[in-house]
């Protein structure tokens, strides 16, 4: 008998750790992509938005892209930026998250016959980002993240963790 409370606690320390390690691999530090040439770039909005509009503008700067979907979805903290030789198109997402920005650059690109988006999402948004866009965009996906305050990442992991699940259960668009 004195062996479930060793046996309990070596499962609720293997799951601890699980929980860890796949947080970290999924929200911490995700797979991105170096930044390469695409048709356009898609800025997503989120609670570290001056992060994200700083790197998507500079992407845009350097010559990524000659477009630049921004998103001014829930938060609305970031005007719409100007960016020299780059077309600038600022939207509403309808649903004001990330799978209402994916559908409408989804949308926008299959208008225009663009085969490659850069998304620049949260840090700890890029696994979710790219099953949301995976599933609306059929070209080439780049991501490149926009770097997340360390005081916001816990928060955000535990964030992800909720809009992963509603992402794979609930937000099957496309």
């Amino acid at each position: 008998m004195a062996r479930w409370p060793v046996l309990v606690l070596a499962l609720s320390a293997t799951l601890a750790l699980s929980f860890v390690v796949v947080s970290a691999v999924f929200f911490v530090w995700p797979a991105t992509d170096r930044p390469q040439h695409v048709d356009a770039i898609v800025s997503l909005n989120g609670r570290d938005e001056t992060s994200r509009e700083q790197t998507a503008v500079s992407l845009a700067r350097r010559g990524y892209a000659p477009f630049l979907l921004f998103s001014q979805g829930a938060f609305r903290t970031t005007p719409c930026p100007s960016v020299p030789r780059v077309v600038v198109v600022c939207f509403e997402p309808s649903p004001a998250r990330t799978v209402g920005e994916v559908e409408f650059a989804s949308r926008y690109a299959r208008a225009r016959g663009w085969h490659s988006l850069l998304i620049v999402p949260g840090q700890a948004q890029v696994t979710r980002a790219r099953v949301l866009l995976r599933r609306c965009f059929s070209g080439r996906i780049v991501v490149a993240p926009a770097p997340i305050p360390l005081r916001l990442l816990v928060s955000q992991v535990f964030y992800e963790w909720g809009a992963m699940a509603k992402a794979l259960i609930w937000d099957r668009h496309c």
